[in-house]
């Protein structure tokens, strides 16, 4: 046998073994191929970014609300004192924290379109009943609740990845999270008609319309995500689906083994794995500076504008600027992130935004430069809370080690949430809060810049092996595997930059 004709044969098995493990590279597609994934896609965008997006405009709802009750009255008429306002706030992201993981594990196991449109229910309706709450134990246990119930949608990450494509994540996150600013700034506009319009109406308070009315919404929406939601494209192979046709499932398995192996579950080995990657530890330093700065912006917009000298109701209005800005740069800096396929310049970006805004509103007083301070901090914090988590997603392999490693990130980011709750104590210039967001989002933006070095070196690791084997022309005995057995440490597998 010819030298030709061996690496020939070499070639073949490579090809094979690629094939039945890891698929790094999408295959060449034919027009009528490109067709077909043009309207998979379609239909994808439509029940997938449609749905979710409601899902996220209540969710925004929700966590925002009680900023909103409170100037509205909630605090004086339950005779809450202003610690255990801060505890109500608190207490939610300890239900949040104690349900994350499971939340994550256990989207494969129950049926997506089960737990997702479950989750939404519940809080809703949890939400409904706290407009019957008569003193501060019941809100306080009614946040528990509502925050345990929003830790299910966390599997949200997981659930969009195996119906998109690494190059494909970050912009409909943009667009998932766009609903969250949307559901920020109308927040303020809803609070604002309903106490004009509505305080005492029946004998409800305005924050008590502003619950009923919110979580009715929540309900519905909830009720649509559980008939609605599709489940990942390989629990529906070979089966009848109201929306795709039998090609376009086949279509997007094979579109899934970009990044995924079929039919993965839970593996106790993949945690274990987890927790020896640096990149856990450093995504989580970065989901820290944002989770605070998130945090505290849901929380207490309304009263960081209130202390600006405008009044209740104007403070609702004006809380649609900073998320109006905040809806823009999440469209923009998601899609672009996509279409060049980096991320950690636009994460950098995001965090040096960040921190211009806190430096505006520690050192000025002017109140409207303070609100072009706040606008600066909703324009880094959002775009940069879905570009690192589109960006934690596409560079883990291995279903369970994904799952946990996002699911980490996220419990850690909540326990700096929490302490969200804690720092706004010093009106109306609020030095102590705005310091310790600020040193976060330095943090963040050092771990940042160390991920982005520490995988561009792995990069290049993996590319002077493959140099090697090509030259000597052997095969890396790893390329047979699936992503399930190598993870991200495939020899084919190259991170997103």
């Amino acid at each position: 046998m010819s030298s030709n004709e061996v690496n020939i044969e070499k070639n073949e098995v490579a090809i094979k073994y690629v094939d039945d493990g890891f698929v790094a590279t999408d295959p060449i597609q034919t027009l009528k191929e490109k067709k077909l994934q043009n309207g998979l896609l379609l239909k994808v965008d439509i029940i997938l970014v449609g749905m979710i997006s409601l899902i996220m405009l209540v969710n925004q709802w929700d966590r925002g609300n009680i900023g909103n009750a409170r100037l509205m009255g909630l605090q004086s008429d339950l005779h809450i004192t202003n610690g255990q306002f801060y505890n109500v706030l608190s207490l939610y992201y300890v239900g949040y924290m104690l349900f994350i993981i499971p939340a994550y594990l256990t989207v494969r196991s129950f049926k997506a379109n089960r737990q997702i449109g479950g989750c939404v229910i519940l809080f809703a309706t949890f939400s409904c009943c706290t407009a019957a709450a008569k003193n501060a134990a019941t809100v306080l246990a009614l946040r528990v609740l509502i925050g345990a119930a929003t830790a299910f949608l966390q599997s949200l990450s997981l659930y969009t990845s195996l119906w998109y494509k690494r190059d494909e994540v970050a912009t409909r996150s943009g667009l998932f999270y766009s609903a969250s600013t949307i559901a920020g700034g109308f927040s303020g506009l809803i609070a604002y008609a309903i106490q004009q319009n509505l305080d005492g109406s029946l004998g409800y308070a305005a924050w008590q319309w502003l619950f009923i009315i919110q979580g009715c919404v929540g309900i519905f929406v909830g009720i649509c995500s559980w008939i609605l939601l599709p489940n990942p494209p390989d629990q529906i192979q070979g089966k009848k689906h109201w929306l795709f046709s039998q090609e376009e499932i086949e279509l997007a398995v094979e579109r899934l083994k970009t990044y995924n192996t079929v039919g993965a579950g839970f593996d106790w080995v993949q945690v274990l794995v987890a927790f020896k990657d640096p990149k856990l530890y450093l995504f989580s330093l970065i989901n820290i500076g944002i989770s605070l700065s998130l945090s505290s912006i849901s929380s207490f917009l309304p009263t960081f504008i209130n202390d600006f000298n405008y009044s209740p109701v104007q403070t609702q209005l004006f809380s649609i600027i900073p998320y109006a800005c905040a809806f823009v740069t999440l469209l923009v800096l998601n899609i672009a992130s996509d279409r060049l396929n980096i991320k950690a310049p636009f994460l950098m970006l995001c965090h040096t935004i960040c921190i211009v805004g806190y430096i505006i509103l520690m050192l000025v007083t002017n109140d409207k430069v303070k609100l072009f301070g706040t606008c600066l901090i909703t324009t880094g914090v959002f775009p940069s809370f879905t570009i690192v988590g589109a960006w934690t997603g596409i560079n883990i392999g291995g279903f369970t080690k994904r799952a946990i490693t996002w699911a980490v990130t996220q419990v850690v980011g909540q326990c700096f949430s929490i302490m969200a709750s804690h720092i706004y104590t010093d009106p109306p210039r609020y030095l102590k809060g705005h310091s310790i967001c600020l040193a976060f989002q330095v943090v963040a933006l050092l771990s940042t810049c160390v991920v982005w070095f520490w995988m561009r070196r792995l990069n290049e690791k993996k590319d002077q092996e493959a140099e090697h084997h090509r030259t000597a022309g052997t095969i890396d005995p790893q390329s047979s595997l699936s992503l399930e057995e190598a993870y991200d440490y495939h020899p084919n597998f190259r991170y997103i930059l």
